[in-house]
C-alpha cells in the first residue's frame, strides 16, 4: 500500500513549451496583436455616389468614334488611416456606363472594386490613385438602322469578358469631416468584350471614364 501511495504522489510534469503548446501560444499572441491593431486603426465607412462620363478606347473603339456620355456610379466605401497623411480607400460600386449618339446606344453594367491610396497634401486636399478590378455584369448595344433597331447582347453571345482591370487617379477636397468631393479619371487596361467574337479580328474596346462625385462618411 505504501508503494502505491508513493506512486500516486509522484509529481506530474507539464511542458508548456512543447511544440503544440508553443503554436497555440503564438497564434493567441498574433491574434491579440492583430485585434489590437484593428482597434487602434481609424476606420470610417461611407456611401459613394458620382456621375460619370465614359467612352471606349482601343483598336476597335477608335474606328467607331464612340462619344462621351453620361452614366452613374454608386456604392459603399471605407477609409483606413495609415497615418495623418496617408490612408487606403477601398470601394464597392455599381457602375452604369453609357455611350450614345444618333445611331447607337451602348449600355454596360459592372461591379467595381477600386482600392485607392490617398495622400493628403493639405489637411483638406488629397490626391488618390490605385488599381480597379471590375466584374462585368452585362453589356448591350442598340443600333438604329432606320427601319429597324438591331440589339446586340454581348453577354448572351459570349463576347463579354468576365473581368476588367484598370487604373484610377483623382483629386479631391474634404469639405467637412464627413463629406469628400472629388474628380477621378479611370482608364481600363483590358477589353470589356472579346473582339474576335464581335468583329472579324481581335479588336479591343476598353473603358475610359471621368467621375465627379463624393463620399459621405457616416461612421
Amino acid at each position: 500500500i505504501h508503494e502505491v501511495v508513493q506512486e500516486r504522489q509522484k509529481p506530474v510534469e507539464v511542458n508548456i513549451f512543447g511544440g503544440n503548446n508553443m503554436k497555440a501560444i503564438s497564434r493567441t499572441i498574433a491574434g491579440a496583436l492583430f485585434a489590437t491593431g484593428l482597434a487602434s486603426a481609424q476606420v470610417q465607412m461611407g456611401g459613394h455616389a458620382a456621375v460619370n462620363f465614359s467612352t471606349l478606347w482601343g483598336d476597335g473603339a477608335s474606328e467607331k468614334e464612340i462619344p462621351w456620355s453620361l452614366g452613374l456610379t454608386a456604392g459603399a466605401a471605407a477609409k483606413v488611416a495609415v497615418n495623418e497623411k496617408v490612408s487606403v480607400v477601398p470601394e464597392l460600386d455599381v457602375d452604369w456606363r453609357r455611350q450614345k449618339d444618333d445611331e447607337f446606344t451602348w449600355n454596360t453594367w459592372a461591379l467595381e472594386l477600386p482600392v485607392l491610396a490617398r495622400y493628403n497634401v493639405l489637411p483638406q486636399m488629397y490626391f488618390e490613385a490605385g488599381p480597379r478590378l471590375a466584374l462585368l455584369l452585362s453589356s448591350e448595344m442598340e443600333q438604329d438602322l432606320g427601319s429597324v433597331v438591331e440589339t446586340t447582347n454581348f453577354g448572351k453571345n459570349d463576347a463579354l469578358n468576365v473581368f476588367e482591370f484598370g487604373i484610377d487617379v483623382g483629386i479631391g477636397c474634404s469639405v467637412t469631416p464627413n463629406l469628400d468631393l472629388g474628380i477621378r479619371y479611370g482608364v481600363g487596361l483590358t477589353s470589356i468584350i472579346d473582339g474576335k467574337k464581335f468583329e472579324s479580328d481581335d479588336q479591343a474596346f476598353k473603358n475610359m471614364q471621368i467621375q465627379v462625385g463624393g463620399i459621405y462618411w457616416f461612421m
